[in-house]
């Protein structure tokens, strides 16, 4: 494991979907010491960016106003001291690649179509169960009716005869 480098690297971290300023003081292997005026809870999810990279990671331990992250992928000191600080924020393609509104949209439209589906295999069902009931109503009433129609038939034959 390589050895702890002391740093001092601004950053910007995103807990829960709010933005706050940090800063980078010590990277490893699979890790990163960051400082936050409110850290975040141990077991929480963060975003960590510097300029354009981008680094996820989960809070270990909390310490005062500092907090260990174990990142999900290694990086490497140069990278993160060769990636500048961006003056503004990254354009909204760069930053998502849908927005909100649409994934709403989207999930509605799916929910929509679902219930069509659901609607029409159910309707299917119910008829078939009532052409089922139907042919069975229909079997029934020709063995009930068929066995006194051919006593009647043989009566009527012999008494024609």
């Amino acid at each position: 494991m390589a050895a702890l480098k002391e740093l001092s690297i601004p950053c910007r971290i995103n807990v829960g979907g709010k933005w706050s300023s940090g800063c980078i003081h010590d990277v490893s292997d699979h890790g990163l010491l960051l400082s936050s005026i409110a850290p975040p809870p141990i077991g929480t999810y963060v975003d960590i960016r510097r300029g354009t990279l981008i680094i996820i990671g989960r809070v270990i331990w909390v310490g005062g106003n500092r907090f260990g992250v174990r990142m999900q992928d290694p990086v490497g000191l140069a990278t993160l001291l060769s990636e500048p600080v961006l003056n503004r924020r990254p354009a909204a393609a760069e930053r998502r690649s849908e927005t909100r509104d649409a994934t709403v949209r989207r999930t509605a439209e799916q929910a929509d179509r679902n219930r069509r589906l659901s609607s029409t295999f159910q309707f299917a069902c119910l008829v078939i169960i009532g052409l089922g009931a139907a042919c069975f109503a229909a079997m029934q009433c020709y063995t009930l009716l068929s066995k006194p129609l051919v006593a009647v038939t043989g009566l009527l034959a012999r008494s024609a005869a």
